[in-house]
């Protein structure tokens, strides 16, 4: 039991460090220059647009078609085209779930350096989508996927194993009324 406590936390310590030292370095998937931070009320802004099935889609949709080449197929900024920029476009996986959607739309919007400002190009929703699809890259199985998955063709439902956002609440208040 104390070596498995031990490994736990002597793990969390090395990926704690590995951590600042990226971020000390300036290298938290934004190439070797400094991070890139948007304004705190862009950051701070809610995405209007709910994160369903639906929208991670369309997100995916426009993903492919305007940003992939710089950021990759997989958003591991790794793209063809990125390859020749610097700095090097972002590794999108890596900022899934630590960004706040404001400062991925505004950034989607604004650009900087090498990354075009695309509220030229792309409505103000399909922005929000984009943000979407980046943010559901931080998990394969994010709540907005369980929640709207289609299991007919996996030969179960979600009563056989998985739980979704609305199975989870009625079991907890099923829970509290006995």
């Amino acid at each position: 039991m104390n070596k498995l406590i031990i490994s736990i936390v002597a793990g969390a310590l090395i990926s704690a460090g590995t951590i600042s030292i990226a971020l000390s370095e300036g290298n938290h998937g934004h190439g070797a220059g400094a991070h890139w931070l948007s304004p705190k009320a862009a950051a701070a802004k809610i995405n209007p647009i709910k994160s369903d099935l639906a929208s991670v889609d369309r997100g995916k949709q426009s993903y492919f078609q305007y940003c992939s080449s710089c950021h990759g197929a997989t958003a591991l900024g790794n793209g063809p085209t990125g390859a020749m920029l610097n700095p090097k476009p972002t590794n999108l996986v890596s900022m899934a779930g630590v960004h706040p959607d404001g400062d991925f739309a505004w950034k989607i919007a604004n650009g900087r350096g090498p990354m075009p400002a695309w509220k030229t190009v792309l409505e103000e929703n399909q922005i929000w989508d984009v943000v979407n699809y980046i943010q559901a890259l931080e998990k394969p199985n994010k709540k907005v996927v369980m929640n709207e998955m289609d299991h007919s063709n996996m030969g179960h439902s979600d009563s056989n194993d998985h739980v979704t956002e609305e199975s989870a609440a009625h079991k907890k208040s099923k829970a509290h009324a006995h």
